[in-house]
């Protein structure tokens, strides 16, 4: 197996896989169009090459992982298939659909989607560590183009960096991480901006009001894109949240106790299953 590893995009999630992956013994190559982050990982002895351009790209690495903004990644990988014929290429998006269904429709059967549910809310290489991955789901989305053998070849990989594989269909990847990632950022950043209309507010938001908006310090791109992205399943969930809010002031409204005590009843039961299974 060929030892050598392309990164495209060097940010938080690119850095931490080549600072895992150097880890485990692979040669790194990079390529990021903000360059300080290359010669950077270059200084720290995690990049062995830099990449100038991916017209220049060689077909000798076993994977190549795109790390870069969902509406940016079909380029990427428009440009490596063109390059690369015999290794894996793979991606990191938190949405799905839409490169694995450019993959089909281009024949690119050495592609294979990926996103690992992994993250801070800082960014940059600077902020990247090898430990990022570990114990964290890791997503495998394949499709019917797909060699068997390179899809356990990238699970693999994947595993011996501490991940838990879930192979799952790109679609239902979409939904899943619409619900459990993209609405909570959506509504995390609406309680920030709700702050603006009083700076007494900001002055008085404390620990929870951060714990709960956190989130809201992710890349702005990163989370445009991803919103355009899974656009489809962000507006049905939106619905469904705006529903539910009206729902809960109408009982409110209404002097409806009842009601109002089991939305919260509701939300602590579920929350505190989620939390003991993870603890199993």
């Amino acid at each position: 197996m060929r030892r050598k590893i392309l990164i495209v995009g060097l940010g938080l999630i690119g850095g931490s896989l080549a600072k895992v992956f150097n880890r485990c013994g692979f040669e790194i190559h990079a390529f990021d169009i903000n360059h300080k982050s290359v010669e950077i990982a270059i200084k720290d002895g995690i990049v062995k090459e830099k990449i100038e351009d991916l017209e220049d790209v060689e077909d000798e690495y076993a994977f190549s992982f795109i790390c870069v903004p969902v509406l940016e990644s079909i380029e990427i990988l428009e440009k490596l298939s063109s390059k690369i014929k015999k290794g894996i290429i793979t991606d990191v998006g938190s949405t799905k659909a839409q490169i694995c269904r450019f993959a089909l429709q281009k024949g690119i059967s050495n592609f294979i989607g990926g996103h690992p549910m992994a993250g801070t809310e800082k960014i940059g290489y600077e902020n990247s560590f090898d430990t990022l991955f570990k114990g964290a789901y890791y997503f495998i989305t394949p499709i019917d183009i797909n060699s068997k053998n390179e899809v356990e070849k990238l699970k693999e990989l994947i595993t011996s960096i501490g991940c838990r594989v879930e192979e799952i269909d790109y679609n239902l990847h979409d939904a899943v991480t619409g619900v459990i990632s993209h609405l909570p950022h959506i509504v995390s950043a609406g309680l920030v901006n709700m702050l603006n209309e009083n700076s007494i507010f900001c002055k008085f938001a404390g620990g929870g009001f951060k714990d709960i908006t956190r989130i809201s310090s992710s890349s702005p791109k990163m989370w445009a894109d991803i919103s355009f992205s899974n656009k489809e399943v962000l507006l049905k969930l939106i619905n469904k949240y705006i529903e539910l809010l009206t729902n809960f002031k109408s009982n409110l409204e209404s002097n409806s106790y009842s009601d109002v005590y089991s939305y919260f009843e509701r939300a602590k039961s579920i929350r505190d299953k989620i939390v003991s299974d993870e603890i199993k």
